[in-house]
Protein backbone atom coordinates (compact mmCIF):
# COMPACT_ATOMS: atom_id res chain seq x y z
CA UNK A 1 0.00 0.00 0.00
CA UNK A 2 2.35 2.46 0.66
CA UNK A 3 4.48 1.76 -2.68
CA UNK A 4 0.84 2.47 -4.20
CA UNK A 5 0.22 5.63 -2.28
CA UNK A 6 4.17 6.66 -3.33
CA UNK A 7 3.65 6.27 -6.57
CA UNK A 8 0.08 8.11 -6.82
CA UNK A 9 1.55 10.94 -4.87
CA UNK A 10 4.80 10.83 -7.70
CA UNK A 11 2.30 10.87 -10.20
CA UNK A 12 0.31 14.01 -8.14
CA UNK A 13 3.09 16.09 -7.61
CA UNK A 14 4.36 16.33 -11.67
CA UNK A 15 0.57 17.05 -12.11
CA UNK A 16 0.90 19.47 -9.81
CA UNK A 17 4.35 20.58 -11.12
CA UNK A 18 3.05 21.41 -14.66
CA UNK A 19 0.38 23.57 -12.98
CA UNK A 20 2.60 25.72 -10.88
CA UNK A 21 4.00 28.86 -13.15
CA UNK A 22 4.32 32.69 -12.70
CA UNK A 23 6.38 34.65 -14.45
CA UNK A 24 7.37 37.90 -13.14
CA UNK A 25 5.98 40.99 -14.88
CA UNK A 26 5.73 44.57 -14.70
CA UNK A 27 1.88 43.92 -15.70
CA UNK A 28 0.09 47.56 -15.49
CA UNK A 29 -0.13 48.09 -19.54
CA UNK A 30 -0.81 44.51 -20.11
CA UNK A 31 -3.22 44.71 -17.17
CA UNK A 32 -5.16 47.80 -19.09
CA UNK A 33 -5.51 45.89 -22.13
CA UNK A 34 -7.05 43.12 -20.74
CA UNK A 35 -9.03 45.07 -19.04
CA UNK A 36 -10.09 46.90 -21.54
CA UNK A 37 -11.55 43.67 -23.36
CA UNK A 38 -14.40 43.70 -20.70
CA UNK A 39 -15.14 47.49 -20.93
CA UNK A 40 -18.29 47.27 -22.79
CA UNK A 41 -22.00 47.51 -22.08
CA UNK A 42 -23.14 43.73 -22.42
CA UNK A 43 -19.10 42.46 -21.22
CA UNK A 44 -18.33 40.72 -17.70
CA UNK A 45 -17.27 43.09 -15.16
CA UNK A 46 -13.81 44.37 -15.39
CA UNK A 47 -13.41 42.97 -11.73
CA UNK A 48 -13.80 39.71 -13.65
CA UNK A 49 -10.80 40.24 -15.74
CA UNK A 50 -7.54 37.89 -14.36
CA UNK A 51 -4.49 39.18 -12.69
CA UNK A 52 -1.68 39.17 -15.08
CA UNK A 53 0.47 38.80 -12.04
CA UNK A 54 -1.07 35.65 -10.50
CA UNK A 55 -3.40 34.74 -13.46
CA UNK A 56 -0.89 32.98 -16.04
CA UNK A 57 -1.92 29.81 -17.04
CA UNK A 58 0.03 26.59 -17.00
CA UNK A 59 1.58 24.73 -18.95
CA UNK A 60 1.48 27.70 -21.98
CA UNK A 61 4.44 25.93 -23.72
CA UNK A 62 3.17 23.28 -25.88
CA UNK A 63 -0.25 23.31 -27.99
CA UNK A 64 -2.60 21.41 -29.90
CA UNK A 65 -6.11 22.17 -31.85
CA UNK A 66 -9.20 20.68 -30.36
CA UNK A 67 -11.24 18.61 -32.60
CA UNK A 68 -12.71 20.88 -34.89
CA UNK A 69 -9.23 20.71 -36.78
CA UNK A 70 -8.98 24.15 -36.95
CA UNK A 71 -8.02 27.48 -34.46
CA UNK A 72 -8.49 30.95 -34.69
CA UNK A 73 -6.15 33.30 -33.74
CA UNK A 74 -6.91 37.28 -33.74
CA UNK A 75 -4.84 40.25 -32.75
CA UNK A 76 -5.31 41.84 -29.74
CA UNK A 77 -3.01 44.77 -29.81
CA UNK A 78 0.64 45.40 -30.66
CA UNK A 79 2.52 47.99 -29.06
CA UNK A 80 6.20 47.09 -29.86
CA UNK A 81 8.86 49.43 -31.58
CA UNK A 82 8.80 46.48 -34.24
CA UNK A 83 4.83 46.39 -34.59
CA UNK A 84 5.40 46.85 -38.34
CA UNK A 85 8.04 44.10 -38.63
CA UNK A 86 7.13 41.68 -35.91
CA UNK A 87 5.89 37.79 -37.28
CA UNK A 88 3.91 35.60 -35.57
CA UNK A 89 3.21 32.00 -35.89
CA UNK A 90 3.32 28.59 -34.88
CA UNK A 91 6.10 26.00 -35.21
CA UNK A 92 6.58 22.35 -34.87
CA UNK A 93 8.07 21.27 -31.50
CA UNK A 94 9.90 18.34 -32.44
CA UNK A 95 11.43 20.65 -34.94
CA UNK A 96 11.72 24.22 -34.11
CA UNK A 97 13.19 25.44 -37.58
CA UNK A 98 9.88 24.23 -39.02
CA UNK A 99 7.44 27.25 -38.87
CA UNK A 100 4.85 28.63 -40.29
CA UNK A 101 4.07 32.92 -39.67
CA UNK A 102 0.43 33.57 -38.91
CA UNK A 103 0.40 37.12 -38.99
CA UNK A 104 2.92 39.79 -40.77
CA UNK A 105 4.31 43.30 -39.50
CA UNK A 106 1.08 44.60 -41.71
CA UNK A 107 -1.48 42.73 -39.40
CA UNK A 108 -3.30 45.13 -37.17
CA UNK A 109 -5.58 44.77 -34.17
CA UNK A 110 -8.57 42.70 -35.27
CA UNK A 111 -6.72 40.76 -38.00
CA UNK A 112 -8.03 36.98 -37.55
CA UNK A 113 -5.89 33.98 -38.94
CA UNK A 114 -7.54 30.42 -39.17
CA UNK A 115 -4.71 27.76 -38.42
CA UNK A 116 -5.44 24.02 -38.82
CA UNK A 117 -3.95 20.82 -39.52
CA UNK A 118 -5.14 17.29 -41.24
CA UNK A 119 -4.74 13.88 -40.43
CA UNK A 120 -0.84 13.88 -41.65
CA UNK A 121 0.38 16.73 -39.85
CA UNK A 122 0.19 18.89 -43.12
CA UNK A 123 -0.50 22.65 -41.99
CA UNK A 124 -3.34 24.96 -43.51
CA UNK A 125 -3.18 28.68 -43.03
CA UNK A 126 -6.86 30.27 -43.73
CA UNK A 127 -7.54 26.36 -45.25
CA UNK A 128 -4.71 26.84 -47.82
CA UNK A 129 -2.16 23.96 -47.36
CA UNK A 130 1.28 25.47 -46.51
CA UNK A 131 3.04 22.81 -47.57
CA UNK A 132 4.52 22.22 -44.21
CA UNK A 133 4.15 19.01 -41.65
CA UNK A 134 4.19 19.45 -38.09
CA UNK A 135 4.76 15.80 -36.55
CA UNK A 136 1.88 14.96 -34.47
CA UNK A 137 0.07 18.33 -34.68
CA UNK A 138 1.92 19.37 -31.67
CA UNK A 139 2.68 22.98 -32.05
CA UNK A 140 4.28 26.04 -30.25
CA UNK A 141 4.05 29.67 -30.83
CA UNK A 142 7.14 31.77 -32.10
CA UNK A 143 7.34 35.94 -32.04
CA UNK A 144 9.98 36.61 -34.64
CA UNK A 145 11.76 40.22 -34.46
CA UNK A 146 14.46 41.90 -36.68
CA UNK A 147 16.86 40.78 -34.13
CA UNK A 148 15.59 37.58 -32.22
CA UNK A 149 12.90 34.47 -32.67
CA UNK A 150 11.20 34.12 -29.35
CA UNK A 151 9.10 30.83 -28.91
CA UNK A 152 6.66 29.44 -26.48
CA UNK A 153 9.08 26.90 -25.07
CA UNK A 154 11.34 29.19 -23.14
CA UNK A 155 14.57 26.83 -23.18
CA UNK A 156 14.53 27.57 -27.06
CA UNK A 157 15.21 31.29 -25.41
CA UNK A 158 18.07 33.40 -24.43
CA UNK A 159 19.27 32.18 -20.81
CA UNK A 160 16.33 30.03 -20.59
CA UNK A 161 13.46 32.48 -20.44
CA UNK A 162 9.60 32.99 -20.68
CA UNK A 163 8.62 35.38 -24.06
CA UNK A 164 5.17 34.50 -23.42
CA UNK A 165 2.98 34.21 -20.44
CA UNK A 166 -0.76 33.05 -21.43
CA UNK A 167 -4.45 33.45 -19.55
CA UNK A 168 -7.26 31.40 -20.42
CA UNK A 169 -10.50 31.83 -20.65
CA UNK A 170 -12.88 31.07 -17.86
CA UNK A 171 -16.79 32.08 -19.17
CA UNK A 172 -16.52 35.61 -19.08
CA UNK A 173 -18.28 38.05 -21.64
CA UNK A 174 -15.34 40.10 -23.46
CA UNK A 175 -15.74 41.95 -26.56
CA UNK A 176 -12.34 41.98 -28.89
CA UNK A 177 -10.84 44.81 -31.98
CA UNK A 178 -13.93 44.45 -34.65
CA UNK A 179 -15.58 41.65 -33.28
CA UNK A 180 -19.13 41.24 -31.32
CA UNK A 181 -18.90 40.71 -27.97
CA UNK A 182 -18.60 37.27 -27.03
CA UNK A 183 -17.71 34.37 -24.71
CA UNK A 184 -14.09 33.36 -23.37
CA UNK A 185 -14.22 30.06 -22.94
CA UNK A 186 -11.83 27.73 -21.68
CA UNK A 187 -10.18 26.43 -24.77
CA UNK A 188 -9.36 29.85 -25.80
CA UNK A 189 -6.29 31.94 -24.52
CA UNK A 190 -4.90 34.95 -24.74
CA UNK A 191 -0.87 35.05 -25.44
CA UNK A 192 1.00 38.18 -24.67
CA UNK A 193 4.61 38.68 -25.56
CA UNK A 194 7.45 40.28 -24.19
CA UNK A 195 9.85 41.54 -27.93
CA UNK A 196 13.30 41.96 -26.48
CA UNK A 197 15.55 39.19 -24.33
CA UNK A 198 13.68 38.95 -21.00
CA UNK A 199 16.84 40.03 -19.14
CA UNK A 200 17.54 43.27 -21.30
CA UNK A 201 13.10 44.17 -21.57
CA UNK A 202 10.73 46.40 -19.60
CA UNK A 203 9.07 42.94 -18.89
CA UNK A 204 5.23 44.46 -19.65
CA UNK A 205 4.57 41.70 -22.23
CA UNK A 206 2.30 43.88 -24.19
CA UNK A 207 4.25 43.97 -27.39
CA UNK A 208 2.17 41.55 -29.12
CA UNK A 209 -1.50 40.40 -27.55
CA UNK A 210 -2.99 37.55 -29.36
CA UNK A 211 -6.59 35.60 -29.03
CA UNK A 212 -6.00 32.03 -29.96
CA UNK A 213 -9.40 29.88 -29.49
CA UNK A 214 -9.75 26.05 -29.80
CA UNK A 215 -6.65 24.94 -28.37
CA UNK A 216 -5.19 22.60 -25.91
CA UNK A 217 -2.11 23.70 -23.96
CA UNK A 218 -0.53 20.41 -23.31
CA UNK A 219 2.35 19.26 -21.07
CA UNK A 220 5.76 19.26 -22.60
CA UNK A 221 6.80 15.57 -24.06
CA UNK A 222 9.47 15.57 -21.35
CA UNK A 223 6.89 15.52 -18.61
CA UNK A 224 4.30 13.21 -20.16
CA UNK A 225 7.09 11.00 -20.62
CA UNK A 226 7.49 11.41 -16.40
CA UNK A 227 4.23 11.21 -15.69
CA UNK A 228 3.91 8.25 -17.53
CA UNK A 229 6.69 6.37 -15.20
CA UNK A 230 4.92 7.79 -12.45
CA UNK A 231 1.61 5.66 -13.60
CA UNK A 232 3.64 2.65 -14.70
CA UNK A 233 5.08 2.49 -11.09
CA UNK A 234 1.59 3.08 -9.69
CA UNK A 235 0.79 -0.01 -11.86
CA UNK A 236 3.15 -2.18 -10.91
CA UNK A 237 2.60 -1.54 -7.40
CA UNK A 238 -0.64 -2.43 -7.40
CA UNK A 239 0.25 -5.48 -9.33
CA UNK A 240 2.71 -6.50 -6.59
CA UNK A 241 -0.03 -5.53 -3.65
CA UNK A 242 -2.50 -8.18 -5.31
CA UNK A 243 0.04 -10.47 -5.81
CA UNK A 244 0.81 -10.29 -2.29
CA UNK A 245 -2.84 -10.77 -1.10
CA UNK A 246 -3.42 -13.71 -3.47
CA UNK A 247 0.04 -15.47 -2.11
CA UNK A 248 -1.56 -14.82 1.51
CA UNK A 249 -5.20 -16.02 0.62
Amino acid sequence: MNLVKSALASAVLLTAATGAHATPINGASLQNIINGLYSCATCSSVGQAPDVVTGQAAPDEAWAIEASGSSIATIVLELAGYADQNILGVYDINNPSSRVQLFGGAASSGSSVALSFDDTGLVYRNFGSTGVSFAGGYFGYYLQTPDNIFYSQAFLNPGGSDQMVAFQGDGDRIKLPTKPAGIWGPSSYILAWEDLPYGGSDRDFDDFVVYVESVTAVPEPGTLALFGLGLLGLGMAAGRRNRSVGAQR
